[in-house]
C-alpha cells in the first residue's frame, strides 16, 4: 500500500486531490488523529506525466490556511497512484475508461444489468463534469482571494447546444475519451449524440449569450452568467400536414448532468402586496404572493485554459408549508397546490403566449424573478468579498451589470430598492451607483421588440418597484426640462414624449404646469391677407356647419405603459448596438433625443462568434485543413491568424481540399435530411440554405418565392433545357414560429407545401429539393452550418440588428447572398465585394419605399405578378394562401401593403440567384469565394467582442489562475 503523510494543516482542512478529476483523493483527519485518504474510483488507475501545459491537478485546502504541503497519507485503496505538485498530466484512456465505467455504477440513473448509449452518455458526462469541478472550484476560490471586479450577464435566452463535445474539445481531451469510449463498445460521436439541447432559448439573442460565455472563460474574464431553467423550454417544434405544431421540450424527463442545484443558494421573490413605512421611517414591501428561486449551476469551460466560469439558473418554487395538507385532505387538491404551482409555472416555459393578461402577468414574472434573484445574489456575494467592511460606493467597482435586451430592465428599480430599502442608502447614493454598475445592449429596431408594460399591471405585481420607477422618470422629466427650458412648448412636449419612460401618464405635479401654450392667439394683418380666422371666425364658421356634424365616438384613452428601453437608457452608463449599421440606427433614429442629450453613452459592439464550437468542433475536416495550411492551430484563439488563408486561395491542392472537405459535411446533412424528413436529397448539388427563426422581416417567404418562381421556370421547359439553365439546388429551411405568431407560421405551412409538390414531382427530380428541418436547434445547425454552400441573410435592410448565423456561415466557408442589413455590411466589407452576394433595398431607402407603397406609387415588378397568381392556381395543394399573399398586396392597412419589401426587393432577388447559378458553375471561382470568406471572417470571433465589452462597458481585467 502506498503511503503519504499531510502536514501542515488544520483539523479543520480537509484536501482534495484531483488527477483530471478521474481519481479523486478525499482526506480527512479521523477521531484517532490519523489521515485517512480515500481514493474514486478505485481500479485500473494508470496515470502518467505528460509534457502539455495543460493541468487540471491541484490540492486544495477547504480552511483558510494558505497552504497545504503533502507530502504522506494513508490510503485505504490499494491503488498506485502518480502525484506531482511538479509535472501536470493528462489521462490516459484506460483512466478515463475506468472512471465512466464507476459513474456508470455508483452514480446511476438507470438499472444496473445494460450499459447502452443513453447510459454511457451520462456516465461520460459525469467524468467530464468532475474534471469541470476542480476547475471550476479553483477559479472562484482565487476570484474570491483577489477580489477582482466580475461581469455578470443577464438573459432570458441561453441556446447553450450539447455540452459534452464542447469541453471534452475545451478540456484537450478528445483522444483520451475517445478510445476510453472504443474500449467500452462505444464512439465518442454516438454517445455525445444522445445529448437533448437544452431548452433555454430561441435564437440568435441566446446563442451570442452563450458565445459571450465561451469567450468569458476562454479568455480568462471573471464573470458570470444568469438565466432561467425552463422545463418545457420554448416549444419541441413538430411539422405534420397542418403545418407547424408545438409541444412540450423534454430535455429535463432524464436530468441534467451538468447541473448542480445549490440548496444553499436561495432567494425569497415577492410579487402584489403593498408598500408600508416600517417603524424607521423607511418603505416597506410586504404581503402578496411569496415564491423561493433556487440556484442550479452549469460550468463553462474556457478552451486551453483552467478557468471555469458560472452559467447560475434559477428554478422557482413555494415553501412546503404552502401546502395546504388540509385542502388536500378534504379532496381539495388542486386548491391545495396553488401555491406551489403558482411558483413553479414562472419556469416552465420561455416566453409564455402573452395574448391573455394572465399571461402577461407570467411573463413579467419571469422577467422579475431573473432580476431579483440574481441581483440579491450579486449583493451577497459583494458583502462575502467585502468582509465585515462593506463600502457601497465600490460596488460598481467590484460589479458590471450586463442587462442582454429590454427583458433584464427591472435590474434598475430592483437594484434601486435593495440598496435602498435594505442597505439603508439615500436615494441619490443609490442612483449613482445603479448607474454606474448597469449597462445595456439593444439588439432590435423592432417597437414590439422594446418592451412596454402595463402600468396597471406593474402597480399590481411590482408597487413598489413602480414607485421607484416613477421617481427616476420624475428626475428624467427634471433634466428634460433643464436642457431644453420651457421656451418652446412645442419642442419641450415633443422631447417629453419622446423621451419619458412612463407612457400616457401625466407630468409629475411639479411640472404640471410647465408646457404652456398660449390660448388667443392675435390675428395680424398679415395673417388675415393669408386667410387666417380669428376665433370668433373660427366659431361662427364651427356654427354653421352644426347641423352637418357627425356626433364624434367616444374618446378611447391611451393605454398607460412602462416603456423599458427608455428605462435601460436612463438607467445605465452604457447602450451598445450589435453591428455598425444597427449602432447607427440606434443612434439616428430609435434613440435619437437620448444621444443628443448623453452621446456618450452610445457605442458599437458588433456581435461575434465562438470559433470552438462553430469551426474547430463542429467542422474538424476544415479545421484540420486550416491548421495544416496556416501552419498553426493558433488561429482557434487568435482567428486574425485565419487571414492568412488568402494567400493560398488559388492554390488547386487547397481547393481539392477544401471541396472535399465540404462533401464530408453534405454527406451528414443528407443522413440528417432522410432521418428527418424522409427524404432523400443528392449530394452533389448546392446546398442552399436559410435556418433562422421563422419572421417576416427575416423573409423567408421571399426566399420560397423565389424557389417558386424558379420552380415554374423549370417546368416550363424541356428537360435539356431545365438542366442547362439551372444548377441543382437543395434549398434548407429551418427555424420556429413563436406559437401566437400566425403569420410566420402560415410561412412555415406554404414553405412544407412547396416542398411536398417540388419533391415529389419526377420531372425536377434532383434539380431541384426544398427541405424543412423539423425543430431545427445548435445540434441541428452545428450540422447544416458545415455543409452550406450558399446561406440566405435577406432580411428587409434595416431591421435586422446584426445577425450571428451569417457570421457562422461564412466562418465554415459559405457564401452569403443577403442585403446590406445587420452585420452582413461588415461581412462583406472584410470578404470583399467579389465573394457576397448583393440584393435590394438599403437602410436608407425604407422609410421613403414605405410612404410612396402608401401614396400608392408602388408598380409591382411582372416577375412579382407571376409567382403570385402561380401560387394562386392551387399548383401547390388544396390550402388557401389569401392571408399570406394578401399581406403583399394593397396599399396600406395592418397586415397589408408588404411591409418588409418583398415585392420591392424580389426582382433584384431573382436576378442576384441568376448570379449564384453562374459563379456555382465555375467550382474553382466558387471554391476561391468560400475560401475567401473563412479567411475574412476573423474579425467575427466573440473573442474580440468581449475583449471588447471587457475594456469599453464593463472596466474588468483578465484573471488568468496560477
Amino acid at each position: 500500500m502506498d503511503t503519504m503523510r499531510i502536514s501542515g494543516v488544520s483539523t479543520r482542512a480537509e484536501v482534495l486531490i484531483q488527477c483530471n478529476s478521474l481519481s479523486s483523493l478525499v482526506s480527512r483527519r479521523c477521531d484517532d488523529g490519523k489521515w485517512r485518504t480515500r481514493m474514486f474510483p478505485a481500479r485500473n488507475r494508470n496515470l502518467r506525466p505528460s509534457p502539455t501545459r495543460r493541468s487540471f491537478f491541484s490540492v486544495k485546502s477547504i480552511s483558510s490556511e494558505p497552504k497545504v504541503k503533502v507530502t504522506d497519507a494513508v490510503l485505504d485503496s490499494e491503488q498506485e497512484v502518480f502525484i506531482s505538485s511538479m509535472n501536470p498530466f493528462a489521462p490516459d484512456a484506460a483512466s478515463v475508461a475506468s472512471s465512466i465505467k464507476y459513474h456508470a455504477e455508483f452514480t446511476p440513473l438507470f438499472s444496473p444489468e445494460k450499459f447502452e448509449l443513453p447510459k454511457a452518455f451520462f456516465a461520460t458526462a459525469q467524468s467530464v463534469r468532475d474534471a469541470l469541478i476542480m476547475n471550476w472550484n479553483a477559479t472562484y476560490e482565487y476570484y474570491n482571494k483577489v477580489n477582482v471586479k466580475q461581469a455578470y450577464y443577464l438573459s432570458m435566452e441561453f441556446l447553450q447546444g450539447r455540452a459534452l463535445s464542447n469541453a471534452v474539445g475545451n478540456l484537450g481531451l478528445n483522444s483520451a475519451y475517445g478510445d476510453a469510449l472504443k474500449r467500452l463498445g462505444f464512439d465518442l460521436e454516438s454517445v455525445a449524440s444522445q445529448e437533448p439541447d437544452p431548452a433555454l432559448g430561441n435564437g440568435g439573442l441566446g446563442r451570442l449569450a452563450s458565445c459571450f460565455l465561451d469567450s468569458m472563460a476562454t479568455l480568462n474574464y471573471p464573470a458570470w452568467g444568469y438565466g432561467l431553467r425552463y422545463k418545457y423550454g420554448l416549444f419541441k417544434q413538430r411539422i405534420t400536414k397542418d403545418g407547424q405544431e408545438e409541444a412540450a421540450e423534454d430535455w429535463l424527463e432524464l436530468s441534467n448532468p451538468w447541473e448542480i442545484v445549490r440548496n444553499d443558494v436561495s432567494y425569497p421573490i415577492k410579487f402584489y402586496g403593498k408598500v408600508v413605512f416600517g417603524s424607521d421611517g423607511k418603505k416597506r414591501w410586504i404581503g402578496g404572493e411569496d415564491i423561493v428561486a433556487v440556484a442550479y449551476d452549469v460550468p463553462i469551460p474556457g478552451y486551453k485554459t483552467k478557468t471555469t466560469i458560472n452559467l447560475r439558473l434559477w428554478s422557482t418554487k413555494a415553501p412546503s408549508e404552502d401546502f395546504d395538507l388540509s385542502s388536500y385532505n378534504s379532496g381539495k387538491h388542486t386548491e391545495a397546490a396553488e401555491a406551489l404551482f403558482n411558483a413553479e409555472k414562472i419556469c416552465f416555459v420561455l416566453y409564455p403566449g402573452d395574448e391573455s393578461t394572465e399571461g402577461k402577468a407570467l411573463r413579467l414574472k419571469q422577467q422579475y424573478t431573473l432580476c431579483s434573484a440574481s441581483l440579491q445574489d450579486i449583493v451577497a456575494r459583494f458583502e462575502t468579498r467585502s468582509g465585515g467592511n462593506v463600502n457601497w460606493e465600490e460596488f460598481p467597482e467590484k460589479v458590471a451589470v450586463q442587462m442582454n435586451d429590454t427583458h433584464p430592465t427591472l435590474c434598475i428599480p430592483e437594484l434601486m430598492r435593495i440598496l435602498m430599502d435594505l442597505k439603508g442608502l439615500s436615494w441619490e447614493d443609490a442612483w449613482k451607483i445603479t448607474q454606474r454598475t448597469v449597462a445595456y445592449t439593444n439588439h432590435t429596431v423592432l417597437p414590439e421588440a422594446l418592451e412596454k408594460w402595463s402600468l396597471e399591471l406593474m402597480e399590481k405585481l411590482l408597487p413598489r418597484h413602480v414607485e421607484i420607477i416613477e421617481k427616476i422618470d420624475e428626475e428624467l422629466v427634471r433634466t428634460i426640462v433643464s436642457e431644453y427650458g420651457t421656451a418652446d412648448p412645442d419642442l419641450l412636449e415633443e422631447k417629453l414624449k419622446a423621451m419619458r419612460i412612463l407612457e400616457n401618464v401625466e407630468l409629475p405635479s411639479a411640472f404640471a404646469d410647465v408646457i404652456v401654450k398660449p390660448v388667443n392667439k392675435p390675428v395680424t394683418a398679415k395673417d388675415a391677407q393669408n386667410g387666417v380666422k380669428t376665433e370668433q371666425e373660427e366659431e361662427k364658421t364651427a356654427g354653421e356647419e352644426e347641423e352637418d356634424e357627425v356626433i364624434p365616438e367616444p374618446t378611447v384613452e391611451p393605454p398607460k405603459m412602462v416603456r423599458m428601453a427608455n428605462l435601460a437608457v436612463v438607467g445605465g452608463h452604457a447602450v451598445n448596438g450589435v453591428a455598425e449599421i444597427h449602432s447607427e440606427i440606434v443612434k439616428q433614429d430609435v434613440f435619437n433625443d437620448f444621444v443628443q442629450l448623453w452621446p456618450e453613452k452610445f457605442q458599437n459592439k458588433t456581435n461575434g462568434v465562438t470559433p470552438r464550437r462553430w469551426i474547430r468542433f463542429c467542422n474538424p475536416y476544415l479545421s484540420d485543413i486550416i491548421t495544416n495550411w496556416i501552419g498553426t492551430e493558433d488561429w482557434v484563439l487568435n482567428t486574425e491568424k485565419l487571414a492568412e488563408l488568402r494567400k493560398f486561395a488559388d492554390n488547386e491542392d487547397l481547393q481539392s481540399e477544401w471541396r472535399a472537405a465540404k462533401k464530408k459535411n453534405k454527406l451528414k446533412v443528407v443522413s440528417l435530411i432522410k432521418e428527418r424528413t424522409g427524404y432523400t436529397v443528392s449530394p452533389d448539388a448546392m446546398f442552399d440554405i436559410q435556418i433562422k427563426r421563422i419572421h417576416e422581416y427575416k423573409r423567408q417567404l421571399l426566399n420560397i418565392l423565389g424557389i417558386v418562381y424558379r420552380y415554374k421556370k423549370m417546368k416550363e421547359m424541356s428537360a435539356s433545357e431545365r438542366e442547362k439553365a439551372f444548377v441543382p439546388r437543395v434549398c434548407i429551411f429551418g427555424g420556429k414560429a413563436f406559437a401566437t405568431y400566425v403569420q410566420a407560421k402560415r410561412i412555415v405551412k406554404f414553405i412544407t407545401d412547396v416542398a411536398s409538390t417540388i419533391n415529389h414531382d419526377p420531372e425536377i427530380g434532383d434539380l431541384l429539393k426544398v427541405i424543412f428541418v423539423p425543430d431545427y436547434n445548435v445540434s441541428v445547425a452545428e450540422l447544416l452550418i458545415p455543409a452550406s454552400e450558399l446561406s440566405q441573410h435577406i432580411s428587409t435592410a434595416g431591421m435586422e440588428a446584426s445577425g450571428t448565423s451569417n457570421m457562422k456561415f461564412s466562418m465554415n466557408g459559405c457564401v452569403l447572398i443577403g442585403t446590406l442589413d445587420g452585420a452582413n455590411v461588415e461581412i462583406r466589407e472584410e470578404v470583399g465585394e467579389e465573394n457576397f452576394f448583393l440584393f435590394g433595398a438599403k437602410a436608407d431607402q425604407i422609410v421613403n419605399l414605405r410612404k410612396e407603397r402608401a401614396e400608392g406609387k408602388f408598380v409591382p415588378d411582372p416577375t412579382f405578378e407571376e409567382v403570385k397568381k402561380f401560387v394562386g392556381s392551387g399548383v401547390f395543394g388544396s390550402n388557401s394562401y389569401d392571408e399570406l399573399i394578401g399581406s403583399l398586396e394593397g396599399n396600406e392597412g395592418f397586415g397589408r401593403a408588404d411591409y418588409f419589401l418583398v415585392g420591392k426587393d424580389f426582382p433584384s432577388y431573382i436576378e442576384c440567384q441568376e448570379k449564384v447559378d453562374e459563379a456555382y458553375r465555375d467550382q474553382k471561382r466558387w471554391t476561391r469565394m468560400s475560401i475567401m470568406n473563412t479567411a475574412g471572417s476573423f474579425k467575427f470571433s466573440s473573442d474580440r467582442t468581449i475583449h471588447e465589452y471587457a475594456k469599453d462597458i464593463w472596466n474588468i481585467k483578465q484573471v488568468e489562475l496560477p
